[in-house]
């Protein structure tokens, strides 16, 4: 993987993880918002065929996930194939063999900020490989594992019932703040792979326990619990490694 190529996929990474976060579906405007976005983005290189096949994919990719978003059964899957067969494509479009290259008048004037300014090493730190390539695993960990977990909860249908109807039933607020929990989880553990903090991972996931501890008693909501905690940190365990296997 190239600078290039790392660059532009964490910027569409970032674009997904604010638009797919949620359980709603994502209105036209927004997806029209991030299809800009991400055209934008392509003039941040210096023009050739291999980046017009890029622009190609960016507005096919988008058009489906606006599409797909119109179903009313559940989207995640979808939204997974989409996502990473955006990302399989513009790697082919970014190889080495493309030859897409950053415009030098952007990087000159990221090396003239970095000279004028004390936070020179984050802007520096834009381009530099390792970080792009750490930070491309963190984007992966956090919304592409998601909908992993999402969809694989959702297709065994292990997903607490939320009519309500229901004496038990988890209400709208508790699955949001459950999810974000998995989200900051996921990175956290993905970060304790990289730096060798094995130790801290267990201090994760029995702090997760801790906050659930009377609702464990429920056999249901337990098993519920324990499979996406277990989804959800053993992908972010599974790119820590990978990640820490390239650098």
């Amino acid at each position: 993987m190239n600078a290039e190529f790392l660059f532009y996929a964490n910027l569409v990474l970032l674009l997904r993880l604010g638009l797919l976060l949620s359980d709603a579906p994502s209105r036209a405007k927004a997806w029209g918002l991030k299809t800009a976005a991400e055209l934008l983005g392509l003039m941040l290189f210096v023009p050739q065929k291999f980046l017009w096949l890029a622009a190609v994919i960016v507005l096919l990719m988008n058009l489906a996930g606006g599409l797909w978003d119109r179903r009313r059964s559940d989207r995640n899957v979808g939204h997974l194939i989409i996502g990473l067969g955006q990302l399989v494509g513009l790697s082919i479009c970014f190889s080495s063999a493309a030859g897409v290259m950053f415009r030098p008048e952007l990087l000159e004037m990221a090396q003239s900020l970095a000279a004028w300014s004390t936070m020179g090493a984050v802007i520096t730190g834009l381009f530099d490989l390792r970080i792009l390539t750490i930070s491309f695993g963190m984007l992966l960990a956090a919304n592409e594992a998601n909908l992993a977990i999402r969809a694989v909860l959702g297709g065994l249908q292990l997903k607490p019932n939320q009519s309500p109807s229901t004496p038990k039933s988890l209400d709208r607020g508790e699955y949001n703040r459950g999810r974000v929990i998995g989200l900051l989880e996921r990175i956290l553990i993905y970060s304790f792979v990289l730096s060798g903090q094995f130790g801290a991972i267990g201090f994760t996931l029995a702090a997760k326990g801790f906050t659930r501890f009377k609702e464990m008693e429920d056999r249901g909501f337990a098993e519920y619990v324990l499979i996406g905690t277990l989804l959800s940190s053993g992908l972010a365990m599974g790119l820590g490694v990978l990640v820490k296997y390239i650098l």
